[in-house]
């Protein structure tokens, strides 16, 4: 006999950033089954705190993880590894269940949609046989020796990073192609990704009405616009702003999430990674919350 089930009383899993505060602010950590975008400018620390959830998401669940490896598809140039292996070191230097054997790395270049949506696609059916074949280890990359990545780690694939989408988006746009043409064609392709990562996640979720987003005192906007926006289901905006004393405060806030009301939280970025800040924020805040309300 079949029994409703309650949908508002589960609870979603979510995997730690490795920070009470910033876990506290996303209620728990990033959610597990939706399509989250980290959004800003140069700089801001997007890809600082996307490198430090590679390896939180390895914690235990009792530490907030989800015991489990990610993969990371870094369409910037060279990954930054070096930053990765310093983190690691910095955070959780002699941890042996926390290292870059767990982190796999796309080995090619990521340079247009087509490029991407390849390796998407390969990642589907490397999760579906349990294998990894065209995919190196962070630590490979790293320099170490390693062997064949599927032998490596008997844990679940718990997280994807692209970094970044937008890039090998953006660049797509630069062809001979009639502009009306062009437009089709990117979207097309970015509903054609948008269905590959939900079939990989297996859920979805619709998100509230978008907030502002103010970086460096200016309102910007995505890069790749409204069709984008409906295709992914939680969005934090990550900005950076001048300090009264000259130094630098970093913002994470909530545009849109069906979990989370609009909201920010300030943290910064030193040797261990990413780490949220109060007091610091409360000092600064008066600054931040006329760019921010």
């Amino acid at each position: 006999m079949l029994q409703p089930i309650d949908l508002t009383k589960q609870i979603p899993l979510k995997t730690t950033l490795g920070c009470g505060v910033l876990d506290g602010f996303l209620r728990g950590g990033l959610p597990c089954g939706i399509i989250t975008e980290l959004t800003g400018e140069a700089a801001a620390g997007k890809t600082q705190l996307v490198l430090q959830s590679l390896l939180t998401v390895q914690l235990p669940r009792s530490e907030g993880g989800l015991d489990g490896k990610a993969v990371y598809i870094y369409t910037e140039g060279k990954p930054p590894v070096e930053r990765l292996q310093s983190i690691l070191t910095n955070r959780f230097n002699g941890r042996p269940d926390i290292n870059l054997a767990n982190v796999l790395i796309e080995e090619r270049p990521i340079t247009t949609p087509e490029d991407l949506l390849r390796s998407v696609r390969q990642l589907e059916a490397l999760l579906e046989r349990e294998a990894v074949v065209p995919i190196a280890t962070a630590a490979a990359a790293a320099g170490s020796r390693v062997a064949d990545a599927a032998t490596l780690s008997r844990r679940v694939v718990r997280l994807l990073v692209i970094d970044s989408v937008a890039r090998v988006f953006r660049d797509a746009g630069e062809s001979d192609e009639p502009q009306v043409q062009q437009l089709h064609r990117r979207a097309a392709q970015l509903f054609g990704l948008t269905a590959l990562l939900k079939g990989i996640k297996g859920g979805g979720g619709a998100g509230s009405r978008p907030a502002p987003l103010v970086s460096s005192g200016r309102r910007v906007l995505p890069a790749l616009g409204l069709a984008w926006a409906n295709c992914v289901n939680c969005r934090l905006f990550v900005a950076r702003h001048e300090a009264g004393n000259g130094g630098v405060v970093r913002s994470l806030q909530v545009v849109f999430a069906p979990h989370l009301p609009h909201s920010y939280c300030c943290f910064k970025v030193d040797q261990q990674g990413i780490q949220g800040l109060l007091d610091e924020a409360a000092e600064q805040g008066s600054a931040l919350r006329r760019h921010l309300d």
